[in-house]
């Protein structure tokens, strides 16, 4: 959060030049690229190859994959691969002494002292600079069908999620709000596919056909109508439309006050009924004040946004939230990483010996505080 924002003399290094993209090996389905490589070009060379990378995100033409792996992201597909961490088997970073750590194991099993390439992923830049990744890639399912559903009721929809979440072959598990929905029909002309205050996109992958298992699936959902169901990829890619686009229509109106957290899923329904509530109650003055929720809900990996709220309301606002997340059970940090802007935060969801650890560890491998210094701790 923050992370490309400067602070006093600090000097922002791209990795953009760092995009050289290997040849995928097919047998062991893996690929070494740079990192400053896009998301959308691993994709492209995994697809080529026939395989699938399994980190997706909508912003796949502009992330780089140094940069996900930096905050250890998230995303579409994470119900179904896990974190970028998972994907990552192997690293280059530039420590701040100027050496060059290089770990690339050939073998899947690998026990041999320190799992070092993890203490990177999700340092956010603070341990080191991370140049190159061996990532991990997938078989491609040869059957999927998506579906959107409608609630009345956001239980309801989180009750849903928890089904679906561990079935076999769930690919995605996304929540929106109805009126961000809304906001894409509105501004962007994307109809979402069913009316409802909760919409879940659920998708379903495996090598056999997995439609008749998802209606059956589909039955035991309290929706509020009949769900949108496609099973041939240019239907698929319509449902998915609304979701795709809530990156776009949430700047509509100015860039928002984003909050992205994690929750237990039982904690989920209340803590957007108490949002709400907070934010009508700290922007009084400003009813068109707007929280809008969207996200994983696999994970419970929600991002909060709040369009047009007046800029010297967000100080408060963003303090008053974080508590509400912590109070919730949740992590004030989900995906996006903590940066500049939640360092003051980052005791609400660990404990201060776990802090410390943290301290002792940045201290060893960067004493003198040279990388990242205003991101992590405050």
């Amino acid at each position: 959060m923050a992370g490309t924002v400067p602070e006093h003399d600090d000097v922002l290094l791209s990795t953009e030049r760092l995009c050289v993209v290997s040849d995928v090996d097919t047998v062991e389905r893996r690929i070494e690229i740079g990192a400053g490589v896009t998301l959308a070009a691993v994709q492209h060379a995994a697809s080529t190859a026939g395989l699938v990378f399994g980190v997706d995100l909508s912003a796949r033409d502009t992330a780089t994959v140094g940069g996900m792996a930096s905050t250890n992201a998230g995303g579409l597909r994470t119900v179904r691969y896990g974190n970028m961490g998972e994907q990552v088997v192997g690293l280059d970073v530039a420590l701040p002494d100027g050496t060059v750590l290089r770990r690339h194991s050939r073998v899947r099993r690998d026990n041999t002292g320190y799992d070092l390439p993890a203490l990177f992923v999700g340092a956010e830049g603070t341990l080191g600079v991370i140049t190159a990744l061996d990532l991990r890639l997938h078989p491609t399912p040869s059957h999927r069908v998506t579906a959107v559903c409608g609630f009345a009721e956001l239980a309801a929809l989180v009750d849903a999620g928890r089904m679906f979440r561990d079935v076999e072959g769930i690919a995605a598990l996304e929540l929106i709000d109805g009126r961000a929905a809304a906001l894409t029909r509105e501004h962007l002309g994307v109809r979402p596919p069913v009316e409802a205050d909760w919409l879940l996109l659920v998708e379903l992958a495996a090598d056999h056909d997995q439609t008749d298992r998802l209606a059956d699936l589909l039955g035991g959902a309290r929706m509020c109508g009949e769900p949108a169901v496609g099973v041939d990829a240019a239907a698929q890619q319509r449902l998915w439309r609304t979701r795709e686009s809530l990156a776009e229509v949430l700047g509509v109106y100015g860039p928002p006050l984003k909050f992205d957290v994690s929750l237990p899923l039982s904690a989920i329904s209340g803590f957007a009924r108490d949002a709400v509530a907070l934010v009508h109650r700290h922007v009084p003055d400003s009813p068109e004040a707007l929280p809008l929720l969207f996200g994983h809900i696999g994970e419970g990996n929600l991002h909060l946004n709040v369009l047009r709220c007046p800029p010297d309301r967000e100080p408060a606002l963003y303090a008053k939230m974080m508590g509400l997340i912590a109070e919730c059970g949740g992590n004030v940090s989900s995906e996006h990483g903590v940066g500049s802007r939640k360092r003051a935060y980052l005791g609400m969801s660990r404990q201060a010996n776990d802090v410390a650890a943290m301290r002792r560890v940045k201290a060893a491998l960067d004493p003198t505080g040279y990388l990242n210094a205003a991101v992590l701790f405050d």
